[in-house]
């Protein structure tokens, strides 16, 4: 998922006296282009460094010992380099002692597309190049399909170093009851038991490791939630009452997340919450203040829904946050200077208590350049909400028409 005098390294020799006059007159989107490569080119340099001289037998609790003090991000290419390695890394021990020692690392996946690359889209990590911690890029990931996973419609939730991407629509325009489910240590997808139930466009949520699935289909019967226990992988029907069937077509919803241990639920109608443990229902009817700026990117930061003013007719940063103690929104003070993206079609996330935003520019050609944005909140006496502007930063120069998902995961 950094300190706010942190900047960001481009990768670039701008100002540099050694520079030939060749190097000086270079077209500068063939420079943005070398910039977007050359981190890549100095991390597998350092992944060549990491690769011990001997590559026989290597005893588990050594290869364990290694593991744990190597960046995450040169895991799928170690593990191609010894079965130690590779036992250890799909061990669900080495991320629980990472865990316990406090060396998880919070990661961003995106799903973007690049209509000059491809007409899907495709699976973005947002990652910092190691050993130079300020340098952030985006990677693709070609070792997972979206379009065979991320069906339209779909529901996503993360727990852990997992993707869990539920139900959604099969030709033509079908609902479906598939799970599936992405272990971001190797990028490798598997499919899971299917739920009881094809659903579109539902609501879910993860409380005590267990995933929740709302809606999505007309409200019949007793399944009309599934509950998926994540130890025993198995889907198990949540009984009534009740409290309400979606307004939509199909019992879909608009958006969702969770917020104080609770399934928030937003519809044309009204907004929803349902507390799994004790198998309670809020509701909040057409007037709620809840219902004002809550869209599909908003996100939870620190139990703060985040979202942007899309009413505002500017197209500055205008974040507000929700206190669902307080049960009203505030605007979020000093956030400026930032680039005038387009906001509303931004994806907004958690990563380690930050709020990052991914954007894009956009003129009359489309959306262009995809930007990163952190926002570190702070709570100030009298209830003021400050945002601090910790990261501003391009991240791709290429045409990108959408930014559809983006999720937090720890490993």
């Amino acid at each position: 998922m950094a300190s706010t005098s942190e900047t960001f390294d481009d990768g670039s020799n701008g100002g540099d006296p050694n520079k030939n006059p060749e190097e000086l007159h270079k077209n500068p989107q063939e420079e943005e282009e070398n910039q977007n490569e050359k981190p890549i080119k100095e991390e597998e340099e350092e992944v060549e460094n990491l690769l011990p001289v001997v590559t026989r037998h290597i005893p588990e609790d050594i290869a364990e010992s290694i593991l744990l003090l190597v960046p995450r991000c040169h895991y799928p290419k170690l593990s191609l380099f010894s079965r130690a390695f590779r036992r250890v890394i799909s061990s669900p021990r080495l991320y629980q002692r990472r865990l316990e020692l406090g060396l998880t690392e919070p990661v961003l996946y995106a799903l973007i597309k690049f209509p000059l690359v491809s007409f899907n889209p495709s699976w973005f990590i947002l990652n910092r190049n190691a050993p130079r911690k300020k340098s952030l890029r985006l990677s693709e990931i070609s070792s997972v399909p979206p379009m065979s996973v991320m069906k339209p419609k779909s529901v996503v939730v993360t727990i852990g170093y997992e993707i869990y991407v539920i139900g959604g629509c099969d030709e033509p325009d079908q609902p479906t009851s598939n799970v599936f489910v992405i272990d971001c240590r190797f990028h490798k997808c598997r499919s899971l038991p299917g739920m009881q139930r094809a659903r579109r466009s539902a609501a879910a949520g993860v409380i005590d490791r267990k995933i929740y699935v709302i809606g999505g289909c007309e409200q019949i019967d007793d399944n009309w939630i599934e509950m998926f226990d994540v130890e025993t992988g198995t889907w198990t029907s949540v009984a009534g009452p009740y409290e309400h069937n979606s307004s939509m077509e199909g019992g879909a919803f608009m958006t969702y997340l969770v917020m104080q241990e609770k399934i928030y639920m937003l519809d044309p109608q009204c907004c929803l919450a349902y507390e799994p443990r004790q198998g309670t229902w809020q509701s909040w009817g057409l007037e709620s203040q809840l219902k004002r700026y809550w869209h599909p990117s908003s996100c939870v930061v620190e139990d703060l829904l985040c979202s942007i003013d899309p009413y505002s007719v500017s197209r500055d940063l205008e974040l507000m946050v929700y206190d669902p103690n307080e049960l009203f929104w505030r605007p979020v003070s000093d956030v400026s200077g930032l680039p005038r993206l387009n906001y509303y079609y931004c994806q907004m996330a958690n990563v380690c208590g930050k709020l990052v935003i991914l954007g894009n520019t956009y003129n009359r050609f489309g959306f262009k350049d995809v930007w990163c944005i952190e926002i570190v909140l702070k709570r100030l006496e009298g209830g003021e909400i400050q945002g601090t502007v910790s990261r501003s930063h391009v991240l791709r120069s290429m045409n990108a028409t959408s930014i559809d998902l983006s999720r937090s995961v720890t490993f």
